[in-house]
């Protein structure tokens, strides 16, 4: 409902004020319009006017609680084990550099193959001893010939083909071997960074897990401050409202002032 003031009085034309009479006259009015607000909304624009002077005369507020997530206790184990890693290395890749350095410098020894190609050469040795020889040796006191230079050549080929051997077994046996070792060993090279990068894979792992963490302690410092931001906004809200009501119970009222003058 408009609360409007009741016009006192509307000014008439001159046409309808003139009378027929000797001289002339006339009048003249002035009309004055004033805002005016019902009386039952006055202690409305009261409550409006005290809440904007309160707001007015309300400081700055700082907000008092923190705005961001420090790194919590898990994010810092993980860059503690990317700097120890990065800081003191890896013991699979220092043992991985030195079977590298000692690849390349060459010169290893294996002293199980050592055993193995002496027990085969000694193998070689018995048979030759235990029954090359002595089958040589017979046939020469068989023949009656004994001492006789073709038996002494026999044996002699005899003796460099043991020595042959030997050597065969050798080869063999310690060239396979350094193929086989050499092969593992760069195998065993090529798998090290693997391991080697664990730390790094295990630092990861719980920096995400302490990444998770400061997420959920940042949403819950983020929901403080929106708390304290509503907390700032509510006086304003509630001028607002106050203010809606108050203009829709204001109106307004004219005054009319008329003079006029005659003559005979």
């Amino acid at each position: 409902m408009k609360y409007n003031a009741l016009l006192h009085g509307t000014p008439q034309s001159w046409d309808e004020q003139r009378k027929p009479h000797k001289g002339g006259g006339g009048s003249s009015g002035t009309s004055t319009t004033v805002a005016s607000i019902a009386p039952e909304f006055k202690p409305l624009a009261a409550l409006y006017t005290q809440q904007a002077t309160n707001i007015a005369n309300t400081p700055f507020q700082t907000y008092g609680g923190q705005r961001y997530a420090n790194l919590n206790q898990t994010q810092n184990m993980g860059l503690g084990m990317v700097q120890n890693r990065a800081l003191n290395g890896s013991t699979t890749m220092d043992n991985a550099e030195n079977s590298l350095n000692q690849f390349i410098s060459g010169g290893n020894t294996n002293p199980y193959l050592d055993a193995m190609v002496k027990k085969a050469q000694t193998s070689v040795v018995d048979n030759f001893n235990n029954m090359t020889k002595p089958q040589v040796e017979a046939a020469m006191r068989n023949s009656g010939s004994f001492g006789n230079s073709g038996y002494q050549q026999l044996m002699q080929t005899q003796q460099k083909a043991a020595g042959q051997q030997m050597s065969d077994i050798a080869t063999q046996m310690y060239g396979n071997a350094y193929n086989a070792d050499q092969g593992n060993r760069m195998q065993a090279i090529g798998m090290a960074p693997t391991f080697g990068n664990a730390p790094y894979q295990d630092a990861s792992q719980l920096l995400n897990a302490g990444n998770i963490q400061q997420q959920q302690q940042q949403q819950n410092l983020d929901f403080g401050y929106n708390q304290f931001q509503q907390a700032q906004d509510y006086p304003f809200k509630q001028l607002q409202a106050t203010g809606n009501v108050v203009q829709g119970g204001t109106g307004s009222s004219t005054t009319s002032n008329q003079s006029g003058g005659g003559g005979k």
